[in-house]
């Protein structure tokens, strides 16, 4: 069963797109504009919690950046905001669901150092394996004022299960910011409604392996108009 949360009750637009994500014969690119709105609407909430000027880095998946990414990254005031994409390789350790993992095999991170707030984006959170693979690595590195961990779509015990992987210094700094959070998974592990499956397989980027050899187009603009 799926609850909005207040940011989402009494937005048409948001609950709209959220159902476009979660309808498996939504087409690829219709998919790819709900995510990009979705980041859009995401990045109206995050505004009022950061100033002007501060250091913020954003932090993503690489299935996420071209879409969900960039969304929120075209709406927000502040445009001091460096990047980080992270391609993760997300399994199961000995066929046991309950113990899943999601190493880094590759990133792209511009300059951390200074960091005020770090925005951490995902368009679903479930098991939180990746975020908190993706967040301690930053953590390591920076040491932010705020976290914000944003997603379309949490599962119920997620926050709960994020939080008790860190000590409370660092648990301290977390907000999040959700529209939607869903109780129930299928046989096949996906969460229901959610978003309608894998990601990277909605979009047409392939399996959970085959998309890793993706590199966003974000990355590339960013990459580039940094060498200049």
């Amino acid at each position: 069963m799926r609850r909005y949360t207040t940011f989402a009750q009494h937005d048409e637009e948001i609950q709209a797109n959220l159902s476009l994500l979660a309808d498996k014969q939504t087409r690829a690119e219709i998919y790819a504009n709900a995510l990009n709105i979705l980041g859009k609407k995401l990045a109206v909430l995050i505004n009022p919690k950061i100033t002007s000027s501060e250091k913020i880095v954003l932090a993503c998946t690489s299935e996420d950046a071209d879409w969900l990414g960039k969304g929120i990254l075209q709406s927000l005031w502040n445009t001091n905001i460096n990047l980080a994409v992270f391609w993760n390789l997300r399994a199961k350790v000995a066929d046991d669901k309950e113990l899943i993992v999601a190493p880094i095999v590759k990133s792209y991170i511009e300059e951390t150092s200074n960091c005020k707030t770090l925005i951490i984006c995902k368009s679903i959170i479930y098991t939180s394996c990746v975020v908190r693979t993706n967040l301690t690595f930053l953590i390591n590195q920076i040491n932010p004022d705020k976290i914000l961990i944003v997603a379309p779509v949490m599962f119920k015990s997620s926050e709960s299960s994020l939080n008790q992987e860190f000590e409370s210094s660092i648990r301290k700094k977390f907000e999040y910011i959700y529209f939607a959070i869903d109780d129930e998974v299928s046989n096949e592990d996906e969460v229901i409604p959610g978003i309608g499956g894998n990601i990277y397989q909605r979009l047409g980027l392939g399996d959970s392996q085959i998309k890793n050899k993706y590199i966003p187009q974000l990355v590339k603009d960013r990459r580039n108009a940094l060498s200049v």
